[in-house]
């Protein structure tokens, strides 16, 4: 899903109003006036981000003094580290105190985990606790033996509280956190659990209200325990361990999709911390930090880090049961479409995509075996590999292939036709994947005369969703894109401000007899055009199932220099059915076939205008 701000070249009118009541946010809405009026009316929230920035990528090339050997941890370090993660979390983000809104959190984990994992017993990990939380957490109590009843006594002066409009990361977006007064006779929410390591803890979820100025936060150049000029990179294993507990934290608390996917989280903290520790350097901390995203089942999660120039081989791969195919190549390259590609340099390609499509990418099946299959050809610039090849007459091969810089313009693709074509009387095909706003306005006299118009939509579109203004002839409303409200840890009494389109019609009117096509390539942005059309019937859908990754993507930024991503905004289907992992499912679908391939046929736009070519002959256009 994506927020669209819509510039016309000429002249943007602005202008804002309120939907459905909404309390928290601002709606920017820019109209631009030409032939073709465009318009989207969407939600655009202001968001807080943390006082100061660290930098992103690779922190230094190798280990230096202070960095801490990979090592594996015991089950007493993980049990002590299981119950500092659970304080960490729940304080870093639900205690709105002056001091924790100051503190560098970061260093505060980096700081205390050695600690933490040193700890023989709860009285030391008691003290620890302590020691890091005490003056960051107002009336912070923790103790070996159950605490006594908790007294609310009456507090005069304004308390402070923690709201969230979705997870307010490490990137721009409608996602933010302010600190807000609650009315209470006393102290308010608190937090009260008894930790995985028999230790108990408590402590209020407001604070003080010392005044409306909010303290700045500034990052920690020096940390205890580390020589002078140490700085957190993956080579440390502190470093990772700090990086896990704020990555598992953040997602615990604001990952939207927990009723949905089937993973038992806290049990990935223990599996995750033992990665962190025992990965031997930033690089294989990298891939451990992708397996954790990965369990998310999110199509939006992924991890960046060390930047490679990529590369690829100019061959599109395709899976056919066990089989991979090579489904497309340029001309210059000796082979034959829909040959069985056996090997790539030796190693099985079959298993090189399973391994890719269990361990490589997140969210649906479908979606993660179309990136994973996109991926077999990945490499170093100007480098080659040795294909084994059987080819369709049966004979073995082995061809060697040279990659090409990896960019959207040179990724092979399945040839389609132009832009925009003509397949005969009245049927005009419109590839929104290849056409700006402009550039569709410009031939806004032949999409108003055809009588069936044929939209590919198999990738991201180019430009906005103005056009679905001229297929309506009412005001339609988009599936519910909603941002969570978290006041409370652990997602209780989350509430939802639903941020879904509303687009009334437009002149011209076009025609009625329209056809979308797609695939899992349709990821996010698309998504919601697609699920539009559908829940409001304004046209049929010809393909496979989209992506199932729809909604506006946040960051967590991590000690190291490490960034990982996930789906932030729930996204729910007009009907009340879920979208996430499941997608938009075509009305038919169409998959492409061995025989296909070998062809060159594109067997999803041969049926797309089948289809439309009965829906013209029906309504005798």
């Amino acid at each position: 899903m994506m927020h669209i701000e819509v510039v016309e070249p000429k002249r943007a009118l602005n202008f804002s109003r309120r939907q459905q009541g909404r309390a928290v946010g601002m709606l920017r809405v820019r109209r631009a006036l030409f032939s073709f009026i465009l318009t989207a009316c969407l939600v655009v929230t202001a968001s807080t981000f943390s006082a100061h920035a660290r930098e992103i990528g690779r922190q230094r090339e190798a280990p230096i003094e202070g960095d801490v050997a990979a090592q594996a941890l015991g089950a007493k370090e993980i049990a002590n580290l299981v119950a500092f993660t659970r304080i960490y979390t729940v304080a870093r983000y639900f205690h709105p105190s002056d001091a924790a809104l100051g503190a560098d959190w970061d260093a505060v984990a980096i700081e205390a985990v050695p600690e933490v994992i040193a700890a023989g017993g709860n009285t030391e990990l008691e003290a620890v606790l302590r020691k890091h939380f005490a003056e960051l957490i107002e009336n912070f109590e923790v103790s070996s033996q159950p605490l006594p009843p908790f007294k609310s006594l009456p507090i005069a002066s304004p308390r402070w509280r923690w709201s969230h409009n979705g997870y307010a990361g490490a990137r721009d977006g409608i996602y933010s956190k302010t600190r807000t007064q609650i009315v209470s006779l006393g102290a308010g929410p608190y937090f009260e659990e008894k930790l995985a390591s028999g230790l108990h803890v408590r402590f209020p979820l407001t604070a003080s209200r010392n005044g409306e100025e909010s303290p700045e936060s500034e990052a920690q150049v020096q940390y205890a325990g580390k020589p002078v000029g140490w700085k957190p990179a993956g080579f440390d294993r502190t470093t990772r361990i700090a990086a896990t507990i704020i990555a598992w934290g953040v997602l615990d608390q604001f990952y939207p999709y927990w009723d949905v996917v089937d993973v038992d989280w806290d049990e990935r903290l223990q599996v995750q911390l033992q990665r962190a520790a025992t990965s031997q350097d930033d690089i294989a901390f990298e891939d451990a930090l992708r397996l954790m995203q990965n369990d998310l089942q999110d199509g939006h999660a992924r991890v960046t880090y060390h930047q490679y120039p990529r590369a690829a081989l100019p061959v599109l791969f395709r899976r056919f049961d066990d089989e991979i195919v090579a489904a497309w190549s340029p001309d210059n390259i000796d082979l034959e479409h829909g040959s069985v590609v056996r090997t790539i340099d030796g190693e099985s390609l079959f298993e090189r995509y399973t391994w890719r499509f269990e361990k490589r990418y997140s969210g649906s099946a479908h979606s993660r075996e179309l990136l994973a299959l996109e991926s077999l050809g990945f490499g170093p610039l100007n480098s080659t590999s040795k294909l084994g090849v059987v080819g369709p007459d049966g004979e073995e091969r082995e061809i060697e292939v040279k990659r090409i810089p990896l960019s959207p313009d040179t990724f092979p693709w399945f040839p389609r036709p132009d832009a925009i074509t003509n397949f005969g009387p009245g049927i005009l095909y419109v590839d929104l994947t290849r056409l700006s706003d402009t550039e569709l306005v410009a031939v806004s006299d032949r999409l108003a005369r055809a009588k069936g118009l044929l939209f590919d939509l198999r990738g991201r579109p180019k430009g906005s969703p103005f056009f679905l203004r001229h297929l309506i002839d009412e005001t339609v409303r988009s599936a519910s894109f909603d941002t969570p409200v978290y006041e409370l840890p652990d997602q209780e009494n989350v509430h939802f401000m639903d941020e879904g389109w509303f687009l009334s019609p437009l002149a011209p009117r076009l025609t009625d007899n329209v056809v979308f096509l797609t695939n899992a390539r349709a990821a996010s942005y698309p998504e919601s055009i697609l699920g539009l059309i559908k829940a409001n019937r304004l046209a049929k859908i010809v393909g496979s199932p989209t992506a199932g990754a729809n909604g506006n993507i946040t960051a967590i930024q991590l000690p190291g220099g490490y960034r990982t991503f996930f789906t932030g905004m729930r996204v729910i289907n007009r009907d009340g059915s879920a979208h996430h992992n499941q997608g938009v499912i075509p009305d038919i679908i169409v998959r492409r076939t061995p025989n296909g391939i070998r062809e060159g046929r594109d067997e999803e736009l041969e049926k797309g205008l089948e289809v439309l070519r009965a829906s013209i002959e029906q309504s005798g256009a």
